[in-house]
């Protein structure tokens, strides 16, 4: 999680606006505004079929764009990272589109540093998930991945960590989306993530997304100490992967352990705040146990 998105007349306003993309390596989109406004316009058809069996590593294999790739540079003065009409517009999911496209619509209003693209990925994760499997987000900010997650799944088992130590902690705006929401399987406290696992949780994890600290000691700890709750399949998120620490911090605990986990996804963005991928993504997975 990192940069903010632009304020809009009655949301929590972030820190300072700015263009989180920088114009180093990496094509440039050729848009201009006239055809960015053209191409939101169009009207889409969502490729993705409602009730596909599809696994998770062909779910994200078939994630595309449409002009907008990740490894391209937009214009200086052109940001894009709260407009649902064109994330939505530009990502083609494989399976679910229509489904999954009204599960993320539902909490767009939520400030967030994230994707659509993102989104989508952990609600159908969420979606997926078996009987007894959580999905835990740490770190949820005003809770947009979380939410992301939960939206529409009331009978999945949801749980989310924060102390609110970072961003302005906005406990209260996060507390209003949550309550708006939730149902009696998702949960949320309001502790640090290590105190939160050594006390508090039981359940086996289906799907995991650390979104807290994410300098090399707490990106590899928040794997290690959740890693004894990862069911057989369990996928795992990290964010922010164009970023070194958290990378390495990723690849370090995948290769210290050989054979227990395949990566499904490893994509960098050309820069922070993309409306592709954000700031990188890497997606791993416990391998399943015959």
């Amino acid at each position: 999680m990192s940069c903010l998105t632009t304020f809009r007349p009655g949301r929590v306003p972030p820190v300072s606006p700015r263009n989180c993309l920088p114009r180093t390596g990496g094509s440039t989109w050729d848009g201009t505004y006239a055809s960015f406004r053209s191409f939101r316009a169009e009207p889409v058809t969502r490729e993705g079929g409602e009730g596909i069996r599809m696994n998770h590593a062909d779910f994200l294999a078939g994630i595309s764009f449409r002009r907008i790739q990740p490894t391209d540079q937009l214009p200086g003065n052109m940001f894009f990272a709260d407009d649902f009409a064109l994330q939505s517009t530009n990502t083609v999911l494989p399976a679910d589109g229509l489904r999954l496209t009204e599960n993320i619509r539902s909490v767009w209003d939520i400030p967030k540093m994230s994707t659509f693209a993102i989104g989508a990925i952990l609600n159908r994760f969420v979606s997926q998930l078996a009987p007894g499997h959580a999905y835990v987000n740490v770190g949820v900010w005003h809770g947009f991945t979380f939410l992301a997650g939960l939206a529409n799944h009331p009978d999945k088992t949801c749980i989310g960590v924060d102390n609110f130590s970072a961003f302005g902690g906005p406990r209260d705006r996060f507390q209003y989306y949550f309550q708006r929401h939730k149902s009696g399987n998702h949960a949320f406290h309001e502790m640090d993530y290590v105190e939160y696992f050594k006390r508090v949780h039981k359940e086996l994890i289906g799907c995991y997304l650390f979104d807290g600290p994410h300098d090399y000691h707490n990106q590899l700890l928040a794997l290690q100490i959740a890693e004894p709750y990862f069911a057989n399949g369990c996928v795992i998120l990290v964010d922010d992967t164009n970023w070194a620490d958290p990378r390495r911090a990723t690849l370090d605990f995948i290769a210290s352990r050989p054979g227990r986990y395949r990566i499904l996804l490893d994509v960098r963005t050309a820069g922070n705040g993309h409306p592709t991928y954000w700031n990188g993504l890497i997606v791993f997975q416990k391998w399943q146990e015959s």
